[in-house]
């Protein structure tokens, strides 16, 4: 009887450490930033990066970027990775331009959001959408 309820405990807590592990893709966090070298960035897997572009000129406007970024990840619990390119990124081996916000499974994009284009006031809501769209399509 004693053999019977290990089997089951043992059993059970089986089935919990692997689906809990099953939830665990590496993405969700506690809104981490962590700052990629190039080689890193190059062999980024699965997860959010920006990439910083390598002009000082944009440094005003990117950290704007960035603090938007990173409220968006506090509040949707998530980690990111930025790498801060020190050249023009065509020149490097990037999947990715500077000035981008993208989430990587598997070492594929699978969903880019550019700020290009964007204003100030558009930032904080487009990166938030851009989050949630990813959640809901890829971290399911």
């Amino acid at each position: 009887m004693n053999f019977k309820k290990i089997l089951i405990g043992c059993l059970f807590l089986f089935l919990v450490l692997n689906i809990s592990a099953c939830g665990s893709n590496g993405v969700k966090g506690n809104g981490k930033t962590t700052e990629l070298s190039l080689e890193e960035a190059e062999k980024f897997e699965t997860g959010f990066l920006y990439v910083r572009s390598p002009f000082e000129s944009r440094k005003e406007e990117e950290d704007f970027n960035i603090k938007e970024i990173e409220r968006v990840a506090k509040a949707k619990n998530i980690d990111i990775n930025i790498y801060h390119a020190k050249e023009d990124t065509s020149k490097l081996g990037l999947k990715q331009n500077s000035l981008t916000f993208a989430f990587y499974q598997d070492g594929e994009i699978k969903k880019k959001l550019d700020f290009i284009d964007l204003s100030e006031d558009d930032i904080h809501f487009e990166v938030a959408t851009f989050v949630q769209s990813v959640q809901q399509e890829y971290l399911k």
